[in-house]
Order: C-alpha cells, then structure tokens, then sequence
C-alpha cells in the first residue's frame, strides 16, 4: 500500500493505491462527508483480486489539506476526483461512492461518461432532485445552521457535535463511537473545524448538485445501487424512490441490493456483502 499527496491546482489530497493490476478496470473508493478514507479499511481486502484500488480522502477530510476557498460542494468534490483520475492516470474506471460520495461519483460518472465503466451508489445522500430527498439529514441540517456559532467556539465543541448527529447511523452504537472518533479527529484542530463549518455550509447548499445525474438516460454504465434496510437517514418513502430514479437513470440497467440490519455506514457494516457486489457488478 503505497500513500501519496497528489497537488490538484494548488490544494492536496491524499490518495493510496491498494491491490494489484491485471484484472481489469481499477476500483475507486469514495468516502462521504465527515469520514475519511479509513471507512474502507475492511473493505479493501474483500475486493476481488487483481485490480488496482484507489483511494483517497476529500478536500478538508482525513490527511487531504484545508479547503482554504476552494469549492466543497459534491460540484467541487466531483471536478477534483475527475482530476486526480487524471494526474494518477486512470483511464478508465469502477467508481464505489458513499453518501456524500455516492452523489460525487455519479456526478463525475454523468459528465464524463467515457471514463466509468461502473458505478456502485452505497447508501446514496444529496443524489435526488426534487425535496426532501435532496436535503440533509435534520441532524446535519442543524447543525449547519450554526455555523456562524461553531466558528466562535472551541473545534471539540463541532466535532462533539457531528459526533451525535452521526452515531444513529451505525447500527451497532459502540463500534460507531470508535469509528467517528477516527473520522473525527482531525476535526478537533482549528483548521480542521474550519474545514468541517466549510463541508457544513456547502452540504447545506449542494441540493440540485446532482440534478442531471438523475435525470432519465443520465447515466450510461452499469450500476448497482445499495441500501441499508435500516439506515435512517433513508426512509423506506425515500429509499423507494431513489430505486424509481435510478431505474430512470440508467435506463433500467441498475441493479438493487437491500442489506438486511445495516444502517447508513455499510462499510464499516457489512464489507464482506460490498466486496461481493463489487465483483458481482464488474462482471457486467
């Protein structure tokens, strides 16, 4: 495993290349907002064997450099991943995106087509058109309308704070407190809480970020959508409809998976059911 900073127009990210080539198509792995790369350590080892695995944490999460100005909208998230498929010369690829990141990858996967030969949705956020399934969480949504207070107040203040709003999105309580104390912790240093008021204040204005990409016919790979049956941030009201729309999407090429007794970090969850369905998918 190989770990690297990759200078993307002046701003940092941090990526790590996993597996071997051969096989085929490399595997790109997308975390979501206020985790890190770290969410797909038990993954990685389930992947089928023989392709290469990319790795990376976003703008202002895990070891990738304050965001400063730069754009932390799924937009400016999506326009730096397909720029750093560039620099480490990726062609071509799987894309697997979680929440935040789920929205990001078919974003990229929409505008730029050519380039993703498959895509899988994990406990999707931020991907749908219309309200309130383009909306954050209540929780999240909260907190981001404090953000003029997080600024005043100490970083552990927000970084407890996310701490709760997160936690209902493990099934198992005490395994997500260890997990959101990993992804968390470069939250407690000033520039970190600066980094997290910046996702917040963006998260909050990303709906209709990814309108095109759920429109009929928008994406052209194959794609395989999964959802935790017991993720509470998708109700089963809009956890039907995301099935409607990505159906639409992909002209009825999509394939859906329920994960029984999984909530919203599939993951962390259930990585040996992802590695399957990873390689299920890239036989399409």
């Amino acid at each position: 495993m190989r770990g690297e900073f990759v200078d993307l127009h002046g701003v940092r990210l941090y990526c790590y290349a996993f597996g071997q080539r051969g096989a085929g198509h490399p595997i790109v792995l997308v975390h979501g907002s206020f985790t890190s790369s770290h969410l797909w350590q038990d993954v990685l080892p389930r992947l089928p064997k023989g392709h290469r695995v990319l790795v990376l944490d976003l703008l202002g999460h895990g070891r990738s450099d304050p965001p400063g100005t730069a754009d932390m909208s799924v937009a400016g998230h999506a326009a730096r991943l397909a720029q750093l498929l560039d620099v480490m010369g990726v062609p071509s690829a799987m894309l697997v995106g979680h929440g935040m990141g789920a929205a990001i990858a078919a974003r990229v996967a929409h505008e730029q087509p050519a380039r993703i030969a498959h895509l899988m949705l994990v406990n999707p956020t931020l991907l749908a058109a219309t309200a309130p399934e383009a909306r954050l969480n209540r929780r999240v949504r909260r907190l981001a309308m404090l953000v003029p207070l997080w600024k005043r107040l100490a970083p552990s203040w927000l970084a407890s704070a996310l701490h709760a709003a997160l936690l209902p999105g493990f099934a198992h309580r005490d395994v997500g407190a260890r997990a959101l104390d990993v992804y968390l912790q470069p939250f407690r240093l000033r520039d970190g809480r600066d980094a997290a008021c910046a996702q917040l204040v963006a998260l909050n204005r990303s709906r209709g970020d990814t309108v095109d990409a759920l429109a009929p016919g928008a994406l052209h790979c194959p794609t395989a959508l999964v959802l935790g049956d017991a993720d509470p941030f998708l109700n089963a009201a809009r956890s039907a409809r995301l099935v409607t729309w990505i159906g639409q999407a992909t002209n009825t090429r999509a394939t859906i998976h329920q994960l029984p007794g999984v909530a919203h970090v599939a993951p962390e969850e259930a990585p040996d059911r992802l590695g399957t369905l990873v390689g299920e998918l890239l036989t399409r």
